[in-house]
């Protein structure tokens, strides 16, 4: 089996290791913070002191960070990753990044000797724990199919999208469909507190219906309870929403009601929200319509 590197273990990329070291695969791991590590030691994993590190013992190494500039960050300088990169190794990026940023680093990359897949996903938590991530792949089919059964260990739909950056096109496509989904909700209920309804009864009727989802499902569950901790921060959806209004600029797409989505996201980060979950929007709305939940 090819040598696996795994870089960045924090709510998604930690159980997604995880189930690489289980199905076999001999597994580097590195993150900032060490405790990270410990669980992954644990199922047999080898903790590495420097990306430099994990690129001279694997054959491909995967990434799921917060942002380029965090992917960017571990490739570069005495210890990064391509200071240890071997040609012919193969980087597996699933971070959520523009699809520009991630053509501009497989072209990077290529200069290096080092291949590249954009492989952003789909599903929360539980399915990183479960292996059953949705994932969207670009870059080159054969490379692809090459990495199959790596991706299978995480994800249980896995689509090859076409060239590179196309994974991460369609990710910035999903997440416009959930922050949207996410923002109806909350106005939704905002309009149902304004009229002075239970929302608890609110959230029956709506999750009892055709319109509800598991997304749906779980969200109520957050802003009945007031309970937002984070299975994916409102900061990361913030920063999605700003790469799909760039996105769109560059394409020549007309995104209105996700420029709105998007400032209203700005407005929860700088109220404080930034590392709840991303159905704390909901805070921003409660306030701008003076509804006291309490």
């Amino acid at each position: 089996m090819q040598k696996v590197g795994f870089i960045g273990l924090g709510l998604m990329g930690e159980p997604m290791a995880a189930n690489v070291a289980r199905a076999g695969f001999p597994l580097t791991v590195y993150n900032r913070s060490i405790e990270k590590v410990k669980s992954l030691v644990e199922l047999g994993a080898k903790p590495a002191a420097s990306p430099k590190e994990v690129a001279e013992l694997s054959d491909v190494v995967v990434t799921m960070l917060s942002d380029m500039t965090a992917v960017q960050a571990i490739l570069e300088g005495e210890d990064g990753l391509l200071s240890g990169a071997a040609e012919g190794m193969t980087l597996i990026d699933m971070s959520t990044v523009s699809p520009d940023q991630s053509r501009a680093t497989a072209a990077y990359l290529k200069q290096n000797g080092v291949s590249m897949l954009d492989a952003p996903v789909y599903g929360s938590t539980g399915p990183a724990r479960d292996g059953t991530l949705g994932i969207m792949v670009g870059g080159d089919r054969e490379l692809f199919e090459a990495q199959r059964e790596l991706l299978g260990t995480m994800g249980k739909n896995i689509f090859y999208m076409g060239e590179q950056g196309s994974g991460a096109t369609v990710k910035l496509c999903f997440n416009l469909m959930v922050a949207g989904q996410v923002i109806s909700l909350a106005e939704a209920m905002i309009l149902a507190g304004k009229a002075g309804l239970d929302l608890q009864q609110v959230g029956e009727v709506i999750t009892s219906s055709g319109i509800n989802s598991n997304l749906i499902e779980r969200k109520v569950a957050n802003i009945v309870a007031d309970d937002y901790a984070p299975a994916f921060p409102l900061k990361h959806m913030h920063k999605d929403l700003g790469l799909m209004v760039n996105a769109a600029i560059d394409l020549d797409a007309s995104l209105p009601t996700t420029a709105v989505t998007h400032q209203l996201y700005t407005a929860a980060r700088a109220s404080g929200y930034a590392d709840e979950d991303f159905a704390a929007v909901f805070k921003i709305l409660a306030a701008m319509a003076g509804l006291d939940k309490s």
